[in-house]
């Protein structure tokens, strides 16, 4: 790693507990109360009285194998996906027409398409949907919801988060230290992956490191949207755009794009 990117680096693991103070706590009250709401009027209404076809972790893990080697199912669920994300955004006020918001949309559609990898046992468990459908309307549904209330300005949480990540991302925006942003990215993602588990759904299924690695590797891969990260306005739509999909597609299919698993620069 580069001189820079390694001050980069220590500096933020410095500041590690007065972000987690000041803004992981604040988050996670404001996201764990979100996500009663989220629980009682989106999972639970969804989930009550389907029958679950995916019937346990072999069963979870062999529809990984079908989606993982079926290039025509992934594409169509790429797609399906990106397309429930942005019509869930669209529903809680984001601009969804915007250019940065559909360029980091396809770029996360075309991670997915380009390649996945299994990683069934970084799933704890099986939520109980009726299938992969069924799975992807409930989670987008959720996540929408949730990173309204984590990463926009939208309530004093969702305010201090955001500023705090555009604040994180300004410095590497336009550098072409490769080392620096990753060590940001990886800093960046420790925090939006904490609020990510905090929505119902999401925490629960998902390993938290697995969570933090892809979301770290979805934050480096949409920095070069600097007009999205340099604002606090602008981070919830990086977020909703670029890492939301991946997110919602880890949860349902138990896969990732290839590489995603792994810590930046691993």
């Amino acid at each position: 790693m580069g001189g820079a990117g390694k001050a980069i680096e220590n500096a933020f693991v410095d500041a590690g507990n007065a972000i987690n103070d000041n803004v992981i706590k604040p988050i996670e009250k404001v996201v764990v109360d979100t996500g009663n709401a989220i629980n009682d009027n989106v999972i639970q209404p969804i989930v009550g009285g389907v029958n679950t076809a995916i019937g346990g972790v072999e069963d979870a893990y062999n529809y990984s194998v079908t989606f993982a080697n079926d290039a025509t199912h992934r594409i169509e669920s790429a797609a399906n996906t990106v397309a429930s994300t942005t019509e869930e955004f669209a529903k809680v006020g984001f601009d969804v027409t915007q250019n940065e918001f559909v360029y980091l949309s396809k770029q996360a559609e075309q991670q997915i398409v380009a390649g996945v990898e299994i990683v069934a046992a970084g799933a704890v468990s099986a939520y109980e949907w009726a299938d992969a459908n069924a799975c992807r309307l409930g989670i987008t549904a959720a996540i929408s919801m949730g990173c309204v209330a984590a990463f926009t300005p939208a309530q004093p949480a969702g305010a201090a988060t955001s500023t705090t990540l555009s604040l994180m991302a300004t410095p590497v925006l336009y550098t072409v230290d490769m080392a620096a942003k990753m060590a940001v990215s990886t800093e960046m993602g420790k925090i939006v992956a904490d609020g990510f588990l905090a929505i119902p759904g999401v925490g629960g299924n998902v390993d938290t490191q697995l969570l933090r690695n892809v979301c770290s590797n979805c934050i480096y891969y949409s920095l070069d949207s600097a007009a999205l990260w340099a604002t606090p306005a602008g981070v919830g739509i990086a977020i909703g755009a670029a890492v939301a999909p991946v997110v919602a597609s880890l949860v349902c299919t138990r896969t990732c794009p290839d590489g995603f698993s792994k810590a930046l620069g691993a």
